[in-house]
């Protein structure tokens, strides 16, 4: 490769300053805290390994997934992880739901992630919303009469959000978004959108890391033992192409420019403490919802202030995991919020 000119520096820059707080638990370590925080964790009564598995696709391939599965599953959850994470992610959240709900929990790794073949090169947005909508309908199959329920994480978030609410539309009964990425390149500084458009077109197959970013004090999760297993985790991916950046940018803009919500009923679980996806987007995404019209009642918020990015991966995960399981058993959620309350408890922390 030839050595980048001066203009092709600033926008690999430009595009690795953004980039870095969404690959920032690649490389994060003990997260800096000037606060000694009590940890306030659910330990389950009874540890369900989880069994490792594959979802045929059409075509005779296949992807890589692991299943908690209880004897006489009372309810089914999918869980669809974020970038350049994998079906592990969801340990905590399953244990906490086979435990409490009688729950048989499936997570899977999508294309270009985890232990399937080609990681980290981007599959395209339409691929993993057919692969998600593929998968959710073989469960429906596997346990006729359960309800399911789809969890998306980060990007997965994003991800369960575009397959529901566009035609075809997803089969699953309740859907939940956890810290969704809704960070599309309207709500990036047109230096920004530009950079990126730039070093795709002459360099996508360029790499970075989240190298250094401690420094900017971004980090997923203010666990240290999460961080410091991520950081050792082979199958995290720990380098990033710009094309896969540039695709999942594109996936979180359609996401975040949706102006319809999903028919199901739907739960988004936010911290304001997040810097992976910051507030100033999600404030853009809530308010453009908002200005859509209003949206389906089974719309529900809950915001944390106190919450970071990895929700139920962080030192104070009980009232996440809490409240998750009693909306899912449709009892009363006293942190409930409506879309406008959400807005303005996001929007006042952008800068």
């Amino acid at each position: 490769m030839t050595h980048l000119s001066s203009l092709q520096i600033k926008a690999k820059h430009l595009v690795c300053a953004w980039g870095l707080l969404l690959l920032a638990g690649c490389s994060a370590t003990t997260p800096p805290s000037r606060v000694a925080v009590i940890a306030d964790k659910i330990t389950p009564a009874q540890v369900l390994p989880a069994r490792p598995m594959h979802f045929d696709l059409p075509g005779g391939q296949s992807l890589s997934a692991r299943v908690w599965a209880t004897p006489t599953p009372r309810h089914i959850v999918l869980g669809v992880h974020g970038f350049n994470d994998y079906s592990k992610a969801f340990e905590p959240l399953a244990q906490h739901l086979a435990g409490e709900l009688g729950a048989t929990v499936y997570a899977y790794d999508q294309r270009g992630f985890g232990a399937n073949t080609k990681p980290g090169i981007w599959p395209g947005t339409d691929t993993l919303l057919a692969d998600l909508r593929h998968i959710a309908t073989q469960l429906r199959v596997r346990h006729p009469g359960l309800q399911l329920t789809v969890i998306g994480e980060s990007m997965g978030g994003a991800l369960v959000w575009v397959a529901a609410a566009e035609t075809p539309g997803l089969m699953a009964d309740h859907i939940v978004l956890k810290a969704p990425a809704v960070w599309g390149a309207n709500s990036m500084p047109w230096y920004q959108r530009l950079s990126l458009q730039f070093m795709n077109a002459v360099a996508p197959d360029m790499v970075f890391t989240g190298r250094g970013v401690q420094s900017l004090g971004i980090t997923p999760t203010n666990d240290p033992e999460v961080s410091r297993e991520l950081g050792r985790d082979p199958l995290f991916i720990k380098a990033t192409r710009v094309s896969s950046l540039a695709g999942v940018t594109q996936l979180m803009g359609r996401a975040q420019n949706l102006s319809t919500s999903p028919p199901q009923r739907s739960l988004v679980l936010y911290g304001l403490r997040d810097r992976i996806i910051p507030p100033s987007p999600v404030c853009d995404w809530l308010t453009h919802l908002n200005a859509a019209g209003a949206p389906s009642a089974a719309l529900d918020f809950v915001v944390y202030p106190e919450g970071w990015h990895l929700l139920t991966r962080q030192l104070q995960t009980r009232e996440v995991l809490q409240d998750l399981e009693q909306w899912l058993q449709q009892s009363p959620l006293p942190r409930r919020q409506s879309l406008q309350q959400a807005q303005a408890a996001v929007c006042t922390q952008r800068p």
